[in-house]
């Protein structure tokens, strides 16, 4: 995500991880703006991009809209959609078909002053307004944070932002098979029943080399009594908090993120909480070129007594050619992963894996 922390605010309200999008109409205050990116990623052996765990490449593409309409004076109506394709390796239980999954996708209205109400397909209150500060890598980051792939269906959000402020909450109606990063012993899918989140974040006026954002989070959701999942999940809370200081574009940026979930299970016995640490220090060269590291803790805790931490350090060299073509190396390597985390999580970060890239965006 290239973007500064002003920026930022502004596309955590508007939900658009859009750089930049050719406008194909726009007549009387109703535009629609189309964008979208190709790219491919060699991986390293044991980066998990193929069943085997050898060397390969990927390469996906991405196509999204942005509509907007006005209603009167103050109030538009405003929807977006947005989806990947991406070619997939052949495994015991796929035939090698191509992807093709809606990412995000949602309609809503635009109060002006008075904020934004949407609904539809995509994160909580939490990843958008707290934790995506950390979400600076292409592929071996957010292991720290819980979030960045809980692109749900069902989603109701209001948003507002204005002097500093930026105020998020979502509401999750019923859903089955929705991604709850952390709940490890089912696969990461629940059956949600409800769930919301409410997120405060404020950012001040520039600071020597940019803006400080401080940020923090509270969520909640129940799973379906009828789910009936190895372990028997019945909720969670997940807290969260964040302080940022600087842009991702240019300059220095320095990121702290906190993310705890603590999963209550019908069998208390069960219960285990999850929490990681994500710290980035990150600079942007005017020439197009970024650099960016940093450490990644993340820690999984059962009641009864068992902990186990997994702990990377993540490098990315970003070289921006032109605003639409740019090319990326990247690494994570292990700092001391505990051998029964990669059991428990199957997350495997006890490999090291690099990748390179490129991507023609539009």
């Amino acid at each position: 995500m290239k973007k500064s922390l002003l920026v930022l605010a502004v596309a955590s309200v508007a939900m658009s991880s859009v750089a930049s999008a050719a406008v194909v109409y726009d007549k009387e205050g109703t535009s629609v703006e189309m964008y979208g990116r190709v790219q491919s990623v060699l991986y390293s052996t044991h980066a998990a991009a193929n069943s085997y765990s050898d060397i390969s490449t990927q390469t996906s593409g991405r196509l999204g809209f942005n509509l907007r309409t006005p209603l009167n004076d103050s109030i538009a109506a405003y929807a977006n959609a947005e989806w990947d394709v991406a070619d997939n390796d052949k495994t015991a239980d796929d035939n090698g078909d191509d992807s093709f999954s809606n990412r995000r996708i949602y309609v809503g209205t635009d109060f002006g002053n008075y904020g934004k109400l949407q609904a539809g397909r995509f994160e909580d209150a939490i990843y958008w307004n707290v934790t995506s500060y950390s979400d600076v890598y292409e592929d071996w980051g957010c292991w720290g944070q819980f979030g960045d792939g809980d692109k749900r269906d069902g989603m109701i959000m209001y948003s507002w932002s204005g002097y500093g402020v930026n105020f998020m909450a979502t509401y999750g109606t019923a859903k089955d098979d929705q991604v709850v990063e952390g709940a490890w012993y089912a696969e990461e899918t629940l059956d949600l029943d409800n769930a919301y989140a409410v997120a405060l974040g404020y950012t001040t006026p520039d600071v020597l080399f940019g803006p400080i954002s401080i940020n923090v989070g509270y969520g909640s959701a129940n799973v379906q009594s009828d789910a009936g999942y190895t372990g028997d999940y019945d909720s969670y809370d997940n807290y969260a908090a964040s302080l940022v200081w600087g842009s991702i574009d240019v300059g220095p940026y320095l990121a702290a993120v906190w993310n705890m979930r603590d999963f209550n299970m019908v069998n208390s016995a069960d219960d285990y909480t999850v929490q990681g640490v994500e710290a980035v220090v990150a600079y942007g060269f005017e020439n197009g070129v970024s650099i960016r590291t940093g450490y990644q803790w993340v820690n999984s805790d059962k009641d009864n007594g068992q902990s186990v931490d997994g702990q990377i350090i993540p490098v990315y060299v970003n070289y921006n050619v032109t605003p639409n073509f740019n090319v990326w190396a990247e690494a994570r390597f292990d700092v001391g992963t505990d051998d029964e985390f990669d059991t428990i999580t199957k997350y495997g970060l006890s490999e090291n894996v690099y990748s390179a890239g490129a991507r023609y965006s539009f």
